[in-house]
């Protein structure tokens, strides 16, 4: 079976993708173009500050765009049990990550050896995906039958909260 509301299926999948998406960006400097103020120059992708500094919000906001349009346009044309396993699979790999990557934070910080490769993310992010993809496949059917969808407004208020917590010390001087 098909959702049905094609409008709000739309709308719940942006609003989701949008600001996770970029949260992501925002994270991992995936702008989509780079302006430059001081020359008004306007350049593809990330580039390193000219004279003067550069802004990667337009990029920032553009990526996001783009990708939350495609991961809305997806989710209208999957089936509802694949959206609700999901909305399983993004809502566990978002907490898992948080988990996994503090708990390397942690270790790397009292650990008595070096242990560079735990201050990666990308271990984090592998250990996460793995995790919220067993944990996609192996939940129970009537878990994925129907998730309620008051529980959207979690995952923006969450993404608010890590660019908050990123931006902390740039509000902090």
């Amino acid at each position: 079976m098909i959702a049905t509301n094609k409008i709000a299926i739309f709308t719940i999948a942006f609003v989701v993708a949008c600001a996770t998406i970029y949260a992501v960006c925002t994270e991992v400097n995936l702008p989509l173009l780079t302006y430059h103020p001081v020359t008004g120059d306007v350049g593809p992708l990330y580039q390193p500050p000219g004279r003067g500094p550069a802004m990667y919000w337009y990029g920032w906001m553009a990526t996001a765009l783009i990708g939350a349009v495609v991961v809305a346009l997806i989710a209208t044309v999957v089936p509802e049990r694949w959206l609700q396993r999901g909305f399983i699979f993004g809502a566990a790999l978002a907490v898992l990550y948080l988990v996994v990557y503090t708990l390397a934070l942690v270790v790397y910080d009292k650990a008595t050896v070096e242990l560079e490769f735990l201050k990666d993310r990308l271990w984090s992010v592998i250990a996460a995906a793995a995790g919220a993809g067993a944990l996609a496949l192996l939940a129970p059917r009537r878990w994925t039958q129907r998730v309620w969808p008051g529980w959207v407004w979690v995952v923006p208020i969450g993404s608010l909260a890590v660019l908050g917590y990123y931006l902390t010390p740039y509000f902090a001087r």
